[in-house]
Order: structure tokens, then sequence, then C-alpha cells
């Protein structure tokens, strides 16, 4: 099996009955600016006392690459957010550190993917829709294209269980890129 996967343009907080949507975020799990605001909105003040309860237990900091998951607050329309870590808001990070390199969007590919298989397994439900945004294209400051390509490849391998990857452009031109690259 591979994954099957659709190129959308506009906001990804509007996907209808999706499993899990994917947040940019950042090692400190703040709700702030871009797509996080958008979830901030959607989700409403109890997904960032979630998402701050998650950090708190665990026994390290997390790192770029590192992905968490959460229920979707108050949202209906899909079933769990996974915040991935794309910028580093650690004490100490400063300037050129605190952005995403290509291996951190691979790495947080790789950590979605194995909540996918969890879900796949645990709930045995193969009906598993996933969407997401091109992290690290933000504030982050990634190449979209690069970001794009990873995506492509990412998406193209064999995977154990079925899985609709819904992958949006915020804008026109992202979703033209996209969709060009993609097909």
């Amino acid at each position: 099996m591979s994954y099957k996967y659709i190129v959308k343009q506009g906001d990804l907080l509007s996907e209808e009955n999706a499993t899990f949507i994917v947040n940019a975020s950042n090692t400190r799990l703040l709700l702030g600016s871009g797509v996080s605001m958008a979830f901030k909105r959607h989700c409403g003040l109890e997904l960032q006392k979630e998402m701050t309860t998650q950090l708190d237990a665990l026994d390290h900091p997390l790192k770029k690459g590192d992905v968490i998951m959460t229920s979707s607050g108050s949202a209906n329309n899909f079933k769990y957010a996974l915040h991935a870590a794309v910028m580093d808001y650690n004490q100490g990070a400063r300037g050129i550190d605190k952005l995403p390199i290509l291996e951190d969007i691979k790495s947080a590919l790789n950590m979605i993917e194995s909540y996918l298989e969890w879900y796949s397994q645990e709930q045995r439900d193969d009906n598993i829709k996933l969407v997401v945004p091109l992290m690290g294209c933000g504030v982050g400051g990634l190449n979209k294209g690069t970001v794009i390509e990873l995506y492509n490849n990412f998406f193209k391998r064999n995977i154990l269980f079925e899985c609709i990857v819904v992958i949006y452009g915020y804008s026109e031109e992202d979703f033209e890129m996209i969709k060009s690259t993609m097909n």
C-alpha cells in the first residue's frame, strides 16, 4: 500500500472528517502565530492547556522534529492534533539555530507516521485521514519547493496501512506548486 494524497488550497483547519491535523509548532508548544494561531482560534484555549500539560510531563525538552499528539480541543472536524516542533524555542536557542532544517521536517514526518501506525493498529481503523501544511515554510523560512519535494518522496513510499493525506497550500501559488510537484 502507499499513501493516497490530495492537494488543496486554503485553511487546513476547515478540512472535515480528519483523523489527524498537523500543527507546525515549536519546541515550547506555544500557540502563537501562523498555523499555530489558527489552531488556537479553532480549537480553543483548552488545547493550549493540554499541550502545556503534555510538555510538562516529559522528562526532557522537545527538540526540532519531535511530534506530540493531543486531542482536537473544542474542534469537532478532526480527532487528534499532531504538534510538530519545527521552531526551536528552548532556552539558549538563538538566531539561525531556532530555524528548522530539512532534517527536522524528515524527523517530524517519521514521527507522524509512527502515530498513524499506532492509530491503525490500536483503533483497527483503515480510514485514516492526515492533513498537513507545508511545515517550516512560514516563519521557519524553508524553501517551499524543497519541502514539497520531501513530501513527494515521503508520501510515495509503501506503508502497511491505508491513509489519505491532504496537503494544504495556503495560497494559490503554494497550491499550484504542490500540485505540479506531487502529480
